[in-house]
């Protein structure tokens, strides 16, 4: 098998010349400059520039910001200075490997970690072997290669032990310990997975039903409408202060009550005016003869005109039932005017308070989102140093996911809480 196959694979999936091929390029040149003076144990010339040359011209070509230029360079600097392949540069490989293990390049880190146990050897440097064989195993872990990790750590056990190193040992075992655990949680964190793909399908469901009711309600086929996704939602229109109370009169229910009490009231004067007597005139213009011959004269005219008037004399209490059927009726309408007027103030205060809220629940959702994220990264952190097992980190995560919908929740029913209030306002808050 050709040596550092893994920096060769990986090299092929990336674009040439890219800021990580350039990366992952300079790490197998370094690599190759140190096997080729570990194979031959010769001491490193300073004056063999060519070679030197392109290992420090490849470094160079990595960006300033990726830290793994500043421990290639390291390597690379006290490999020269020493002018052999020693501990200390083996000390800088490891950091190098951690480098990579940081960035979840794990394939890459086993890759040096390996090199490195290697060039220790027991006969050479026990205690850096153990060590680097137990990066090995921890990186091997976390890549989900068991066979590997087991291997790395039943070795670097089997050279703690012969020297009698008894916390080499005892690392050793954490680390046999961790492997075993990661390795039964893999189901657990399964598991978890398969249950938040589950609660996508559903979510894509919610939305397609919602994505095709907004379709119907605006008149138009359900086929070819789509809504782009977004992963944010606007904050709702602020209120401003001191909305006059009269925008209420535009209430459907509220105009209603109000021109049924006006009504009512008329109908008082109209049963009151049943009191009063009934004036009428009649008159009365024609002719006495039809005789063609005679409508020319006046004296074959007749016209007469007459006054009467109806007075109500005795009713039996009609009347008076009347007025106060018409009053009560009136003290109705202004009792229902006044409970609509109420129950529309209720409305329109219960939104705001709803709002104020809402918005109160959303900052605080906001600040459990931030939290959640860095107690993610802590995980990670912790999860890339072999600290903890992977399913801490699908705990952190599951938490952060947890927390993001709930933040999405509190942002819709802030925005179908300003709805209604539009609504209990009888349109916008302006005039």
């Amino acid at each position: 098998m050709i040596r550092h196959q893994v920096y060769f694979d990986t090299l092929g999936t990336m674009k040439e010349d890219s800021a990580s091929w350039r990366s992952v390029f300079a790490g197998l040149s370094v690599l190759r400059l140190v096997d080729s003076y570990a194979d031959s144990g010769a001491s490193i010339d300073p004056a063999n520039w060519a070679q030197l040359h392109s290992v420090r011209s490849a470094i160079e070509a990595v960006g300033e910001g990726d830290p793994v230029r500043g421990v290639l360079s390291t390597v690379l600097e006290q490999a020269t200075k020493r002018m052999l392949i020693d501990d200390v540069v083996c000390g800088s490989l490891l950091a190098y490997g951690r480098a990579l293990d940081y960035e979840a390049s794990w394939a890459l880190a086993i890759d040096v970690f390996s090199s490195v146990a290697k060039l220790a050897r027991p006969d050479r440097n026990p205690k850096l072997a153990v060590e680097a064989n137990v990066l090995v195993g921890g990186s091997a872990r976390r890549n989900g290669d068991w066979d590997t990790s087991a291997r790395a750590y039943s070795q670097a056990a089997f050279i703690a032990d012969t020297l009698g190193d008894r916390e080499g040992v005892l690392t050793v075992q954490v680390g046999i310990a961790n492997t075993y655990i990661a390795k039964g949680n893999l189901p657990q964190a399964q598991t978890i997975l398969d249950q938040t793909r589950a609660r996508v399908e559903a979510l894509h469901i919610q939305r397609s039903q919602s994505e095709h009711a907004i379709a119907a309600l605006l008149g138009r086929p359900v086929a070819g409408f789509a809504i782009a996704v977004a992963t944010t939602l606007p904050l709702p229109p602020v209120i401003p202060a001191g909305v006059p109370a009269d925008l209420l009169g535009r209430r459907p229910d509220i105009a209603s009550a109000e021109r049924l009490a006006a009504s009512a009231s008329a109908q008082i004067g109209v049963a009151k005016a049943a009191y009063l007597p009934q004036i009428s005139l009649t008159g009365l213009a024609g002719y006495e003869s039809t005789n063609p011959a005679s409508l020319v004269n006046w004296q074959n005219s007749i016209a007469s005109m007459a006054a009467s008037a109806v007075a109500p004399v005795f009713t039996g209490g009609r009347l008076k039932a009347n007025v106060d059927q018409a009053q009560a009726f009136y003290r109705q309408s202004v009792a229902q005017y006044e409970k609509t007027v109420l129950v529309a103030y209720q409305d329109v205060e219960d939104q705001l308070a709803a709002l104020h809220y809402l918005s109160n629940q959303f900052d605080a959702e906001s600040s459990a989102v931030a939290d959640a994220k860095r107690a993610e990264e802590i995980a990670s952190n912790r999860y890339n140093t072999g600290l903890v097992s992977y399913l801490d980190v699908v705990f952190a995560e599951q938490t952060l996911l947890a927390n993001q919908e709930i933040s999405m929740q509190v942002q819709g029913q802030r925005m179908m809480t300003t709805v209604a209030l539009i609504r209990a306002l009888g349109g916008s808050w302006n005039n």
